[in-house]
């Protein structure tokens, strides 16, 4: 509560019992019980020089019109635009001049009137000039069709009256005399349609409200009270019902969420920006003064006999033979005591709801007064609102996060503390100090969640902001210049900033939700290197701790962390951590790849291999020839197992890879065959390089001639040989030096090319057989087999010339009868074209 008003006593022991009063500029009407009217004129307060109003108010009786009316003056209003006095006397409106107060005309047909309601607005006529409209409504007993007594009413707009009888409120529309009942608490509910409903839903679930907030006791002691409306501004008006008031439009709608809940029943009601006034019934009379949107109870001032309130700005209060002024007090006095009592919520709300124009320099920006607000909050553990009005203000998360203990904001950067200032009057000065390194609130630990939740939500908004921040600023940079790739986006106070939200949010995912850390340091972010180290280790969260190096490009430091840990149980135990990492680095880290690769492979080389073997994208990229002389360092095996890879799934045609290949494989087989019991080892690699030897075309068969063993390697020295062309010794080495006839057969068979009849490997092959070097006798019977089988591709007159002269006839009766065969049969090939041939050219 503050003191939104003085109360000044301005008319004492008035011999008249008063009836009515109306203010209006200067100028204060009072109405009596004989007929009197008594006009005063009003000084208002001065201000002093430090801006506040002087204690005085001066009131001075200007005329006593005695004769006025010859009974009661019940109701008074003014007409200004026309300089009219409007009253109600002896049940009928009257109109006087408002200088001369001389009767201007009785409104004879308001016979019977019991009151009346004067509204005047600015409208457009014709839509173009504005004009004052005054409408006046005038009520009479009985009300047509509504046999009960009109209590009160107010214009709603321009054309609608709120009307309030003993148990009911109704809006007629006064164009059409239509009749609408908003709520009538004798009547059920759905005998009134929607409307009275939704009104009567909300009366009770406030009186409701208000009978557990004070035990009960208020719903015994109250009871209905007369029907009260107060026309508030943006045709608003305000409805009382016992205890509550709510607030209606020109629809006869509620306009706000709440009403207003009063301590006791009020017999009069009114309003001066921004406060609802209410005269409470009781053994005790008193004014309540409430806020009409926060609805909280601003001033409470003891009147007793009080039965009598003016509207709007000049607000007066009367009982039977007194006056009291309530005089506002300047608005930024009021702000600056709310403040200074820490109700920063009354405070916003008072600046939100006045003109702007009635502040001054001396009275602190709304913003800063809600951010007076959110420490408030925060201080007092309304962590959830606090947050929400630092982040609706964009308060810098360095300054938010500042306000949590250590654990959370321990990383922040030094800086000089901040003061945060509260609206200063004239001899008056509070300050409020937020040092960030001074000991924050104090917290429980169910606290100290609930703020850590609240703070990951702003954090997370906080983040995205800043990101779409530096997007923008990159699209700009991008339109103004060519070099976009060369620009540096992001600014220090940007980076830093992400950095210190980044960090924080680590550390409030460790604090409530560890699973959520992960997520965090896999995405691209700004924590702070040396904090996160330091949390992660400290919680052993390896795994985590990889990923943010992954991120940071701090790749040695994530290598040598997984070396470190991979004898420890747990998710990053074993060599496949590292092998995965090692995969994804890419070519551009190839060094590192190969720096920590060494012990991988030397600890489990068939897991290891997959950093070089496996299917990951980029894997392919890595230099091939680098990796070649690295595994050779390493392991002939390892090497062999890189160069199969690359040759028979990769498809490399490098001819250097397959050479290597080649003396890899003659390499395993030295090896193997210099330890006994390596037998099987030693065929293993031969058998697979007899294979590659046949099968690729990629490497060079001179130079792995030179590297061949000359008291060994036969079968691969022909194959080599065959490569290059030499056939004569390839089939002398499966002859003479390997004894294998049908593997010299076979290699004719696959090296026989018809086309070349001076490259004929089966007269090569004859000649090995029947010309052996040396000493060596004549094979004719080898000879003999590939004549029967394959003569047919050989010249017989060469074959007579190498057949021994001792050679018998009938031996050689399968070679001619096949030979001959095949001439004839050539003869009448040739004979059946050229007949063919004749007969195309004859036609």
């Amino acid at each position: 509560m503050h003191d939104a008003f003085k109360v000044y006593t301005v008319i004492e022991k008035l011999p008249h019992k008063i009836e009515s009063i109306f203010a209006q500029g200067d100028k204060l009407y009072v109405g009596t019980s004989t007929g009197t009217l008594l006009v005063y004129s009003v000084r208002e307060p001065l201000p002093t020089q430090d801006g506040r109003q002087e204690e005085a108010i001066s009131v001075t009786l200007m005329e006593t019109l005695k004769t006025f009316s010859k009974k009661a003056i019940e109701q008074i209003d003014i007409i200004k635009a026309v300089g009219v006095l409007v009253t109600l006397t002896d049940n009928c409106v009257s109109l006087h001049d408002i200088d001369t107060f001389a009767l201007r005309t009785q409104l004879n047909n308001t016979r019977g009137a019991t009151l009346f309601s004067v509204f005047s607005k600015i409208e457009f006529q014709d839509g173009l000039v504005p004009q004052v409209v005054t409408r006046l409504a005038v009520a009479e007993f009985p009300i047509p069709d509504r046999l009960r007594t009109l209590r009160t009413m107010e214009w709603v707009g321009t054309q609608n009256l709120c009307t309030g009888f003993d148990n009911e409120y109704a809006l007629m529309d006064c164009k059409t005399s239509v009749w609408t009942t908003l709520f009538s608490p004798g009547s059920p509910s759905t005998a009134q349609g929607a409307l009275a409903s939704t009104l009567e839903s909300t009366f009770s679930t406030w009186n409701n409200i208000s009978s557990r907030a004070t035990g009960g006791l208020m719903g015994l002691v109250s009871k209905s009270g007369k029907p009260l409306i107060t026309r508030l501004p943006n045709d608003e008006i305000l409805l009382g019902k016992e205890h509550s008031s709510i607030s209606v439009g020109v629809d006869g709608m509620p306009k706000r969420k709440n009403g207003i809940e009063w301590n006791g029943t009020p017999e009069e009601l009114g309003y001066s920006n921004p406060y609802a006034v209410a005269i409470l019934a009781g053994l005790t009379r008193r004014i309540e003064i409430r806020n009409i949107e926060t609805r909280a109870v601003v001033q409470t001032v003891e009147m007793p006999h009080a039965h009598l309130l003016t509207q709007g700005k000049l607000l007066y209060i009367a009982s039977a033979d007194e006056v009291w002024r309530l005089i506002p007090n300047s608005f930024p006095q009021q702000i600056d005591e709310l403040v200074q009592k820490e109700e920063y919520q009354e405070a916003i709300s008072l600046i939100n709801q006045i003109d702007p124009v009635l502040l001054d320099e001396t009275v602190d920006t709304l913003g800063r007064i809600k951010l007076l607000y959110a420490h408030h909050l925060f201080r007092n553990h309304h962590y959830e609102e606090a947050l929400a009005l630092f982040l609706e203000l964009n308060v810098p998360a360095v300054d938010v996060i500042a306000l949590y203990p250590a654990v959370i904001s321990g990383h922040l950067p030094p800086k000089e503390s901040e003061v945060v200032s509260s609206p200063k009057s004239a001899d008056t000065a509070t300050t409020e100090s937020h040092d960030r390194h001074s000991p924050p609130i104090i917290m429980s630990t169910k606290e100290l969640e609930d703020a850590v939740g609240c703070l990951i939500r702003f954090l997370a908004d906080k983040r995205q902001k800043i990101q779409q921040s530096i997007k923008l600023q990159q699209q700009n940079d991008e339109s103004l210049s060519y070099n976009y790739q060369d620009q540096e986006h992001d600014t220090p106070e940007q980076t830093e900033a992400l950095e210190i939200v980044d960090t924080a949010l680590l550390k409030s995912y460790m604090l409530t939700n560890e699973r959520l850390v992960g997520s965090l340091l896999r995405v691209p972010n700004h924590c702070n290197l040396e904090e996160t180290e330091s949390l992660l280790l400290k919680h052993k969260k390896y795994r985590e701790l990889v990923d943010f190096y992954r991120g940071k490009k701090q790749h040695r430091k994530a290598l040598e962390l997984l070396k470190s840990v991979h004898t420890i149980s747990g998710d990053m135990h074993g060599v496949l951590p590292t092998v995965y990492y090692l995969q994804r680095l890419g070519v551009d880290h190839f060094n590192l790849i190969l720096e920590f690769g060494t012990w991988i492979l030397e600890s489990d080389p068939i897991v290891a291999m997959k950093i070089f073997i496996d299917d990951e994208p980029g894997i392919d990229k890595l230099p091939r020839y680098k990796i070649i002389s690295y595994l050779e360092r390493l392991s002939l095996d390892l090497c062999v197992m890189y160069l199969e890879h690359i040759i028979h799934e990769l498809r490399d045609e490098t001819s250097e890879y397959h050479n290597t290949l080649v003396v890899s494989y003659l390499a395993q087989m030295q090896r193997d065959s210099a330890i006994s019991g390596n037998e099987d080892a030693v065929q293993t690699s031969r058998t697979k390089l007899l294979e590659f030897l046949d099968e690729s075309t990629f490497y060079k068969a001179e130079r792995i001639l030179s590297r061949l063993p000359t008291d060994g390697c036969y079968e691969e020295r022909a194959i080599l040989l065959s490569r290059i062309g030499q056939h004569d010794q390839a089939l002398n080495i499966y002859v003479h030096k390997l004894k294998n006839f049908q593997a010299a057969e076979e290699y004719c068979i696959k090296n026989f090319d018809e086309n070349d009849p001076s490259k004929n490997v089966y007269l090569l092959l004859l000649k090995v057989y029947l010309k052996p070097p040396g000493k060596e006798k004549p094979m004719l019977e080898p000879a003999l087999d590939i004549l029967t089988r394959h003569g047919t591709f050989i010249d017989p007159a060469a074959i007579l010339n190498l057949l021994p002269a001792q050679t018998r006839v009938d031996q050689l009766y399968k070679f001619f009868e096949k030979s001959i065969r095949e001439s004839n049969k050539t003869k009448h090939v040739d004979m059946v074209v050229k007949n063919l041939l004749k007969a195309e050219r004859l036609q």
